[in-house]
């Protein structure tokens, strides 16, 4: 067991780290002080983010009435807390790979990926979550598997095992990757967000989607991440390596405060808003 965290610490020092940029504005993006041309500012250290989020808020997924040309335009029109989701998101897609060697897909993981973060968006929506706030779930279901990385990447032997055992659809992914490898990818992902200075929504997303939290500040994002990632799996959006599907917990449901069928009216059009928001896999 011991060998194996080892060797996770280390696999972590190795991965790529967010643009330190990226920490800058979440900083910015937190003081409740800062105004639009703080975190215009701080994006524009980095002239390919900043192009990037240009790109993005003028894309089908935000649908606004007229074209953008700046950046501050966009933090003005969008808000301080979205744009900086948008970067966050772009930086987290544009350093993250996935080793074309090893047992995932990246194009199908990234899907799964993107599509958890979009359904996680629209049951937040469903939830009356003010419109500031609603990113927020974007990049939670975004990240939410980011520990599964680690496991392609760097043991890519025991993440074979992993899938193959999965297939099997006898237990649940944390049971197998318990008994493969002793540690399971929300360990590891929370291991990866305390590492980038992720704040505690995200960590709650990465670490926490298959047993959510039912208190606690946080504890919304991983309830939101699990039904979206559930959903997801059955509606074969893209694929993370997970055959057996595990039905939402009635605590999770009655806590929340949905049902199956509001989920599946808040996701009837994900396949569209999916489309969309592949510009952020380009």
């Amino acid at each position: 067991m011991e060998k194996v965290i080892n060797k996770v610490k280390a696999s972590i020092e190795k991965m790529p780290t967010l643009s330190p940029v990226v920490h800058k504005i979440i900083d910015v993006a937190n003081n409740r002080s800062s105004s639009a041309q703080n975190l215009t500012d701080v994006i524009q250290l980095d002239p390919v983010l900043t192009a990037k989020v240009i790109k993005m808020v003028n894309s089908a997924y935000f649908g606004l009435p007229q074209q953008i040309k700046s950046l501050k335009q966009a933090v003005v029109m969008l808000g301080i807390n979205t744009v900086k989701n948008v970067a966050l998101s772009s930086s987290f897609l544009g350093n993250v790979k996935l080793d074309k060697s090893a047992v995932l897909k990246g194009e199908d993981f990234w899907l799964h990926s993107l599509g958890v973060a979009v359904a996680s968006k629209m049951i937040a929506v469903k939830l009356g979550v003010e419109k500031e706030g609603i990113e927020e779930y974007f990049i939670a279901g975004l990240i939410h598997d980011i520990g599964k990385v680690l496991i392609n990447n760097f043991f890519k032997k025991e993440m074979a095992e992993i899938v193959e055992m999965s297939a099997q659809k006898k237990y649940s992914i944390i049971q197998v990757e318990k008994h493969i490898l002793k540690l399971t990818h929300e360990e590891i992902g929370i291991a990866i967000g305390k590492k980038w200075n992720f704040e505690n929504a995200l960590l709650y997303a990465a670490g926490k989607h298959h047993q959510p939290a039912l208190q606690g500040s946080a504890a919304i994002y991983s309830m939101v991440v699990c039904i979206a990632d559930t959903y997801v799996k059955m509606m074969n959006i893209g694929f993370s390596g997970n055959y057996k599907i595990e039905p939402v917990s009635e605590d999770v449901w009655k806590t929340i405060g949905l049902d199956e069928p509001a989920v599946y009216d808040a996701l009837s059009t994900i396949n569209q808003e999916v489309d969309k928001a592949k510009l952020f896999l380009k």
